[in-house]
C-alpha cells in the first residue's frame, strides 16, 4: 500500500494540475468568446445604423470604418479589440459569409452615393442582419459547448480531488493506527523483556513505587529469585533449552499474579517480583507454591534435580528508610545471597541481621577509595613448599585491608564488596605492583626470591587493558620471565573458552606463567587442559577436607596429578591442613603444597624471614 501510494500521489497530483490548467485555460477562453459575441452583435448593429443613414442621406464613412474594423479583427484575431479566434468551424463559415455579405452591402453603399435606387441597398442588408445573427447564435453555441466541456472538466478535477483527498486520508489514517500499533508494540519492548515478557527493571521500579504510593494501607514485598546453577543448564542442555526454561518460570509467575502485583527480570536468570500479603507465612507459601508447580511441570520436571530456586524477600514494612522500589530490589538481592547455595533454607527475609551486614558492606564501600589511597590494602604471601625437599619453592601473594582501629577485615567479607561495586581491578593492580616492587628490591639488594603468583578477578580479566597494564609494570620494574604467575580461576575457563585461550597466549609471550586455580570446585573439566596451555593446576580444598571415602578421593587425585604431568603442567595442592595429606601427595609426586599444614598466609617480612631460613636449611617431610 505504502508502495503504491507513492506511485499514485504524484500522478494524482499531475492529473489534478494538468486539469486545472486546461478548466482555467477554458474559462479564460468563454470569456473571451463573450467578447467575440458582443463584438458580432456590433457589427449586426453597427451594419443596420450605417444602411439607414445612407438610405436617409446621411452618410458616416467613420462608422463605415469602425465595422470594418472589427469585421476584418474578427477574422484575423489582430486588432485593437483583443479579439481571439474560435476554433468553431460553423462559426468561421458563417465570419466568412457576413464578411461577404458586408462587401456586398459596400458596393450597394456606394451605388446609392451616386444615385441608384436603394431597394437593393435595404435586401441586402436585411440579408446581412440575418447572417450576423446567424454568426452570433454559432459563436454562443460554440461558447456554450465550450462551457458545458469546462463544467465537465472541472467536475472531473472535483471528483479526482475529493478522490485523492480520500485516499490521502484513508492512507493517513491507515498509517497513523499502523504507527499507533507498531508504537504500542515498540513501547512494550522498551518496558518488557523480548524473551520472557517480563518487566524491564526501570520500568519494573517505575510501577513499583506508582503501586505503592498509591496504596499505602497495603503491605507490599519485593521478592529477588535466582536460579542456582543455572549456567550449568545452559552448558548442558543448551541456551535454548535455557530460554525456554526462563520463558516458563515467567508464564508461571505472570499467569498467577493478582491486582496490583508484578515481574521484572533483572538479568540473565534473575527475577524479581511485588506482591502483596497479609502475612509473612502466606506470602512464602505463595511464592514456594509458584516454584513447586514450575519444577513439577513437564518443561523441568525431567531435570528437576539440576534446578534449585532461592531468592530473597524485602517487605517495605522492614524498611528503616523509605520503602523506595530500588532499595528494596537490593536488599531483597543482599536478603538472597544468605540462602544461595545453602542447602534446605530457600528463601530468606530481609531483617535485622541482614541489615548490620548490608551496613557493614556499606562502609566498606564508602572507604575502598579511600584505603586504597591510604595503602590501608596490604600484601601477605603464602608460601608454598616443594614436596620432595621441603624448601619454599614460590609463594601466593594475598590481600589484606588493615582498617585504622579495626584491625584486619576479613578477605571473605570485602572482598565481594570489592566485586559487587567494580573496584576489586583496581585492588588487583595495586596487589600486583606491590609485588613487583618487592621483587625489584629483593633483586637490587641481591636477595633471595622465588616465583610469586597474583590473583585476577573476573573483572580484570576481561578488561581490555588488563595485560598492556601487567605486562607494562613487570617491564617498569624488569621482573624476569617466568617470575610471576597469573591464577585464573575455573569459573572464568568456562564462560569463554576462547577468550582465555588468546589471554593464556598472550601472558606467556609477555612471560607469565598461568595457572587455573580453584580445580575441582564448580564444574571442573579435564577436557579444558587438554587445550589449554597452563603452566600449573591448583588442586582446590575440597579434595582435603574430611571425606566419608578418603580412599576413593586419593585415588581420583592420584590420576589427575598423574594425568597433567604427561601434559608437563605442575600442581599445586592448596588447603592441605594435615600431615597425612602431605605423606599421601609425596607419594603420588604432587609438586607443591600450599597450606595451614605448613603456613598461613603471612605479611611480607614475615615471609622475607622464612626466605632467609629457607636458604640455611630444608625443612624435611
Amino acid at each position: 500500500m505504502k508502495k503504491q501510494m507513492r506511485i499514485l500521489t504524484p500522478l494524482l497530483l499531475g492529473l489534478i494540475v494538468a486539469i486545472s490548467v486546461i478548466s482555467i485555460r477554458r474559462i479564460s477562453d468563454i470569456r473571451d468568446y463573450s467578447k467575440l459575441i458582443n463584438y458580432v452583435g456590433i457589427v449586426r448593429g453597427a451594419s443596420q445604423r450605417v444602411v439607414k443613414l445612407e438610405m436617409n442621406g446621411h452618410p458616416d464613412d467613420e462608422l463605415v470604418g469602425y465595422v470594418e474594423e472589427i469585421l476584418n479583427e474578427l477574422l484575423t484575431g489582430q486588432g485593437r479589440y483583443g479579439l481571439v479566434l474560435a476554433d468553431s468551424e460553423i462559426y468561421r463559415n458563417n465570419l466568412d459569409l457576413l464578411k461577404e455579405q458586408w462587401e456586398t452591402v459596400r458596393e450597394e453603399i456606394d451605388c446609392v452615393r451616386q444615385g441608384d435606387d436603394s431597394s437593393s441597398l435595404l435586401a441586402s442588408s436585411e440579408k446581412l442582419f440575418e447572417i450576423a445573427n446567424d454568426t452570433v447564435f454559432s459563436i454562443e453555441q460554440y461558447s456554450r459547448e465550450m462551457a458545458e466541456k469546462t463544467a465537465g472538466m472541472v467536475s472531473v478535477t472535483a471528483l479526482v480531488s475529493a478522490a485523492a483527498f480520500a485516499a490521502a486520508v484513508y492512507f493517513y489514517i491507515r498509517k497513523f493506527f499502523q504507527l499507533k500499533v507498531t508504537n504500542e508494540r515498540l513501547e512494550g519492548l522498551a518496558y518488557r523483556d523480548e524473551l520472557t515478557g517480563a518487566y524491564h527493571m526501570e520500568r519494573f521500579y517505575e510501577e513499583v513505587n506508582r503501586i505503592m504510593a498509591q496504596n499505602p494501607n497495603e503491605k507490599f514485598a519485593v521478592l529477588y529469585v535466582d536460579f542456582e546453577n543455572f549456567k550449568y543448564v545452559n552448558d548442558v542442555f543448551g541456551y535454548s533449552y535455557g530460554d525456554e526454561l526462563l520463558k516458563g518460570y515467567a508464564h508461571f509467575v505472570m499467569s498467577r499474579l493478582r491486582d496490583k502485583e508484578l515481574l521484572g527480570r533483572d538479568m540473565a536468570d534473575r527475577f524479581v517480583i511485588l506482591r502483596r500479603y497479609e502475612s509473612r507465612d502466606e506470602l512464602l507459601k505463595t511464592q514456594e507454591q509458584v516454584d513447586e508447580e514450575f519444577l513439577n511441570s513437564s518443561l523441568v520436571k525431567s531435570n528437576r534435580h539440576l534446578m534449585t530456586i532461592a531468592g530473597g524477600i524485602c517487605c517495605a514494612e522492614d524498611m528503616v528508610e523509605e520503602a523506595e522500589a530500588v532499595r528494596m530490589v537490593d536488599r531483597a538481592n543482599f536478603a538472597q545471597k544468605e540462602v544461595k547455595n545453602k542447602p534446605g533454607k530457600r528463601y530468606a527475609f530481609y531483617g535485622e541481621e541482614i541489615r548490620r551486614k548490608l551496613i557493614a558492606e556499606m562502609s566498606v564501600k564508602d572507604r575502598m577509595q579511600e584505603g586504597l589511597d591510604n595503602e590501608e590494602f596490604v600484601v601477605y604471601m603464602q608460601p608454598k613448599i616443594g614436596v620432595k625437599d621441603g624448601t619454599v619453592k614460590a609463594a601466593e601473594a594475598l590481600v589484606r585491608w588493615e582498617v585504622p582501629g579495626k584491625g584486619l577485615l576479613s578477605p571473605g567479607f570485602f572482598i565481594p564488596v570489592l566485586e559487587k561495586n567494580h573496584f576489586i581491578g583496581k585492588v588487583d593492580r595495586y596487589v600486583f605492583e606491590k609485588v613487583c616492587i618487592w621483587f625489584r628490591e629483593r633483586m637490587e639488594k641481591g636477595e633471595t626470591v622465588v616465583p610469586v603468583s597474583v590473583n585476577v578477578s573476573k573483572i580484570q580479566f576481561y578488561s581490555p587493558d588488563f595485560i598492556p597494564v601487567y605486562a607494562g609494570i613487570k617491564k617498569k620494574y624488569e621482573i624476569p620471565d617466568k617470575m610471576l604467575e597469573i591464577e585464573l580461576t575455573e569459573s572464568v575457563a568456562f564462560e569463554h573458552e576462547e577468550y582465555l585461550l588468546q589471554i593464556v597466549r598472550e601472558l606467556h609471550e609477555n612471560g607469565f606463567l598461568c595457572s587455573l586455580d580453584d580445580f575441582g570446585t564448580g564444574y571442573s573439566s579435564l577436557g579444558l587442559l587438554k587445550y589449554l596451555p597452563i603452566d600449573v593446576l591448583k588442586l582446590d580444598g575440597v579434595f582435603f577436607r574430611v571425606s566419608v571415602d578418603v580412599k576413593r578421593e586419593q585415588t581420583i587425585l592420584k590420576y589427575i596429578i598423574n594425568m597433567v604431568k604427561q601434559l608437563h603442567i605442575s600442581t599445586v595442592a592448596e588447603g592441605v591442613e594435615r600431615e597425612e595429606q602431605v605423606e599421601f601427595l609425596k607419594s603420588v609426586d604432587c609438586d607443591l603444597i600450599q597450606g595451614f599444614v605448613f603456613y598461613r598466609p603471612m605479611p611480607i617480612r614475615e615471609f622475607e624471614k622464612v626466605l632467609a631460613a629457607n636458604r640455611k636449611e630444608k625443612r624435611q617431610i
